[in-house]
């Protein structure tokens, strides 16, 4: 994204890679109060031609119109009070035991290689099992459905070619998905969501779910383990103490997150901040990144510090759209760590950091490999 001309310190007029142009917000401070501005809407069906998607068919707009993300209250606060209960604390403290069964079968498989790539290897299968534990979803469908996750992150900003077909498929996978929980139903969430929610809801919510659930998880897992590889100070620390392990999560979500920026959100009416006129109409999104790397918030904010104290960043947004999965995601990503330090007692890249594969899609900066070698720790 490039920046158009810069309008204050906090708000900046940016030309996003599709040719739209949008308000990006910078300040952690203005962030969080523009995130919770009821005079902001993410309702993407009044958005015209500023929608996200605007520029693909009709069929492809509705489905996407009606997920969680793009709506507004009461519609947002009816389907999220509907879901919530599958990601409280509560819910995740009881998966944990199924998260750590699945980091420990992966773990294994990469024991007897002496190098292996923790993307491929790991932080991709890692959150596609858990949520097919979560969904119900077949083992032997859950690589498929994680590949058009992919095709589909990969193809929002600017849009592609891929995005289309990828709706399409998820879509469809979703409503087969849900149209088998009514017919069969069990005690997990998709069940409970088909007795309060119509198809399309229901498929609406499974895709976002499917979708938000693994890439990003994915790139939180990826990237923590390579700013631990390239930071060996704060590896041993955690290494060391394992009580730092859930503090270090919020660190590295605070210092490389996996989105950089939030969900469009459209002004209703004129908005002043910072001696700039938002007007009605125009859209505004916050960079995650920058944000969390602001130094009015955050003391010494370009160094990685496994146990910094009051972390409270932006990675998982704020306000009503607040990321539901936030717990899973941080309790994945500390079994993975864990898992892996408890079983190899060194793991090194296995190339220059500067050699590492990356992938702009827009969204995200990808970490695509990881290649490292592993020594197993010593029995006993």
């Amino acid at each position: 994204m490039n920046a158009a001309t810069v309008s204050s310190p906090g708000v900046t007029r940016v030309d996003l890679p599709d040719g739209r142009t949008v308000w990006m917000v910078t300040k952690y401070g203005l962030a969080r109060r523009m995130l919770s501005d009821t005079r902001l809407t993410s309702d993407s069906s009044t958005m015209g031609e500023m929608a996200p998607l605007a520029s693909l068919p009709t069929d492809v707009k509705r489905i996407m119109e009606r997920d969680m993300l793009s709506q507004d209250p009461p519609v947002h606060t009816r389907m999220r009070k509907l879901a919530a209960p599958g990601f409280t604390t509560r819910a995740v403290i009881a998966v944990r035991p199924a998260i750590e069964r699945i980091a420990g079968d992966l773990v294994r498989k990469l024991s007897p290689r002496s190098e292996v790539d923790l993307v491929a290897d790991f932080a991709v299968p890692l959150p596609t099992l858990v949520l097919g534990e979560i969904f119900g979803i077949p083992a032997d469908e859950c690589a498929q459905v994680r590949s058009w996750s992919d095709v589909f992150a990969a193809g929002l900003l600017p849009i592609k070619d891929t995005l289309r077909p990828s709706i399409m498929w998820l879509n469809d996978y979703a409503k087969d998905l849900a149209g088998r929980r009514r017919s069969d139903p069990d005690d997990g969430l998709i069940s409970r969501l088909t007795a309060d929610l119509d198809d399309d809801e229901v498929s609406s919510m499974v895709f976002l779910l499917l979708v938000a659930g693994q890439t990003a998880t994915t790139q939180l897992i990826a990237k923590g383990l390579n700013l631990l590889l390239t930071h060996p100070e704060q590896l041993d620390r955690v290494r060391g103490d394992r009580s730092l392990l859930s503090g270090a999560v919020d660190e590295l979500l605070r210092y490389d997150p996996p989105l950089r920026v939030t969900a469009f959100r459209m002004a209703v009416e004129p908005i002043e901040v910072e001696n700039v006129t938002i007007a009605a109409g125009d859209v505004v999104m916050c960079s995650v990144t920058e944000a969390n790397r602001d130094g009015e918030r955050f003391t010494d904010p370009d160094r990685l510090d496994v146990g910094r104290q009051d972390n409270q960043h932006l990675a998982f947004g704020h306000g009503i759209h607040r990321c539901l999965g936030a717990n899973l995601a941080k309790a994945e990503a500390e079994i993975a760590f864990t898992t892996l330090l408890d079983r190899f007692e060194r793991i090194e890249l296995a190339v220059p950091a500067v050699d590492l594969r990356w992938e702009d899609v827009g969204i995200m900066n990808q970490l695509t490999a990881l290649p490292v070698r592993l020594t197993p720790a010593k029995a006993g």
